[in-house]
């Protein structure tokens, strides 16, 4: 399982669930993410590549950022 995580794209290595700090791969990550109806941050990385660090991940973010493009 931890070869699941070789293309993370998440940049918080500080954030407990990220791959880069356990051996579970990118699971607990996701699991937090459907819990709060949120997107990974992985997606939005490969949907905007420069974009900064956002204060949310929801659905409607997701949604919107292809609405700005």
């Amino acid at each position: 399982m931890a070869n699941l995580s070789e293309f993370c794209t998440c940049k918080d290595t500080k954030c407990p669930l990220n791959p880069a700090n356990h051996d579970k791969g990118c699971s607990l990550c996701i699991a937090k993410c459907l819990k709060l109806r949120e997107i990974p941050s992985c997606f939005f990385n490969l949907a905007d590549p420069e974009m900064k660090k956002r204060q949310s991940y929801t659905f409607e973010d997701f949604a919107s950022l292809f609405g700005e493009k």
